[in-house]
């Protein structure tokens, strides 16, 4: 089982074995054979908060957040979306590393009795499960995570694989709802401090997504959430990040400088694309105090449509178009904390349940509530501490819906049906989960349709030609036969046709949906 190799945040004088193992010279200290799950579990939550990165960069350029920088060629499935079994590999390998690891600690951490950590795992598993259905659809699951018992795990069906992580959801939310962590988890976990309610809430919150996603397609053993809550708060995961090798907050050492200083090279081949713009630049919705949070110039930063190559094709800034300094913004800094979900993302998840009457609570006060988390997110500082009090979210608050007072996606009141309030609030999500969480707007895109592509007066898709460079996201180059132009999905990785080829489902980039697509 691979390990990551990241552990600043654990005491490694712990010890890995008896007292007088530890007298015998033939034992290297430094390549220990067996561990503990209490070692395990904080690598495994660290893996997991790093994941983000890579999936926020897959879906970055399908969602319209970045697009190739000018004077740059060889964009290739970027802009075709022409993907083969070699795009975003990634993915699929590093996700089941950590879910290996994140099984070795279910299946060790039970029979010491150490109930704690073993529902926390499993948490993690539902979450970066969920990661892998949303991208993939049906993948190895009751088979898989058993070693050399089953090498060539058989493919589950995702609507099964989703109604066995909501049950396993519904058995996190009841544990810690009611216990009393052991002193043992509180000095592992270093996200909650053992804080059970919290862990409960942060399963809910997963749970609440599953059924927004999936409810009319799964047979849910529990369709009712659980009363205890759901997240509040940013859940960042800080192990302890610093500006060292391999040490760094991942989405800094993606997007902006290595730890010797050095600028990333590929963050100044892209630049925001126009359609993202309109959402700060008055095109669609004015936002100037979130554009220079997030952008390098504001709305002043130079943007390109994807897929267009041209010698007037706006280019990257360098090192990156996107803010970079003072510890705010998304690149805040090497020694930020990973946020692995934001409480923006939480109220509007609350406030579409309201819509649908899931949910108690005022639509319109969650969908203003997740409005203030997103600014407040992007004034957290390096150490993840928000520089902003509660009278400046009102204020920011109040100068957006007067500065968009006749657009309901910012005055989600004035909305003038179901549709439209909807709208407002998949909209503001796709705002606010913006070069953070890239997937999970291309997931909410593929759900809903929005935010949308949708020309109202023809009811057709806008072409994707640059005469519509604020209308659609869709590459001026995509090969997709969709009648979005857009892929549905990407395809399985290699390594699966190369050990597993028996398995695999055969899909279509263009036509093969995820379940809950809409």
């Amino acid at each position: 089982m691979k390990r990551n190799k990241f552990l600043l945040y654990m005491g490694l004088g712990l010890s890995l074995a008896s007292c007088s193992k530890s007298l015998d010279i033939n034992d290297n200290p430094n390549n220990p054979t067996e561990s503990t799950p209490q070692l395990v579990f904080p690598q495994a939550l660290v893996a997991t908060a790093r994941l983000v990165s890579p999936f926020n960069s897959y879906g970055t350029q399908l969602v319209g957040y970045r697009a190739n920088g000018g004077g740059v060629s060889g964009w290739g499935s970027i802009v075709s979306y022409n993907f083969t079994t070699t795009d975003f590999n990634n993915l699929w390998s590093t996700s089941y590393d950590v879910l290996n690891d994140l099984q070795y600690v279910e299946n060790t951490a039970k029979p010491q009795g150490q109930m704690d950590l073993y529902f926390a795992a499993k948490l993690l598993k539902v979450y970066n499960y969920v990661n892998l259905v949303d991208t993939y659809n049906d993948i190895p699951y009751s088979q898989a995570l058993k070693g050399k018992a089953s090498l060539t795990p058989a493919y589950d069906k995702a609507t099964d694989i989703y109604k066995d992580l909501g049950t396993q959801l519904d058995s996190v939310v009841a544990y810690f709802k009611t216990s009393t962590s052991s002193t043992l988890f509180k000095n592992t976990d270093f996200l909650y401090k053992g804080d059970g309610i919290k862990w409960a809430q942060l399963g809910n919150t997963l749970k609440l997504k599953m059924l927004l996603r999936a409810k009319d397609k799964v047979q849910f053993a529990k369709t009712a959430l659980d009363d205890v809550g759901f997240v509040t708060s940013d859940v960042i995961v800080n192990p302890g990040f610093v500006k060292n090798d391999g040490k760094q907050n991942p989405m800094w050492n993606a997007w902006a400088y290595l730890y010797d200083g050095s600028a990333v090279g590929a963050a100044s081949q892209y630049t925001p694309t126009p359609y993202i713009m309109t959402f700060y630049n008055g095109t669609k919705i004015s936002d100037a105090a979130r554009a220079n949070l997030v952008y390098k110039s504001g709305v002043s930063t130079a943007v390109n449509q994807l897929g267009y190559q041209l010698s007037d094709a706006g280019r990257g800034a360098a090192p990156s178009s996107w803010h970079l300094g003072n510890g705010k913004g998304i690149l805040k800094g090497p020694a930020a904390g990973q946020p692995i979900l934001l409480a923006s993302e939480s109220y509007f998840l609350q406030a579409e349940a309201a819509l649908k009457g899931m949910t108690s609570g005022t639509v319109n006060t969650l969908f203003e509530q997740g409005i203030k988390e997103s600014y407040n997110y992007l004034n957290r500082n390096e150490a993840d501490a928000t520089t902003v009090t509660a009278a400046d979210l009102t204020t920011y608050l109040n100068t957006y819906k007067s500065g968009n007072s006749q657009s309901y996606l910012v005055n989600i009141a004035t909305a003038t049906s179901t549709d439209q309030k909807l709208e407002a609030i998949i909209t503001q999500k796709y705002i606010a989960l913006n070069f953070l969480f890239a997937h999970e707007s291309w997931n909410e895109y593929r759900r809903t349709g929005y935010p949308s592509l949708i020309d109202p007066l023809t009811k057709t898709y806008y072409p994707n030609n640059t005469a519509n460079r604020n209308n659609t996201f869709v590459s001026i180059t995509s090969e997709a036969t969709a009648t979005d132009k857009l892929p549905t999905r990407v395809m399985y990785p290699n390594t699966e046709f190369n050990y597993n080829s028996a398995n695999v489902p055969t899909v279509d980039k263009y036509t093969t949906k995820i379940f809950w697509a809409k």
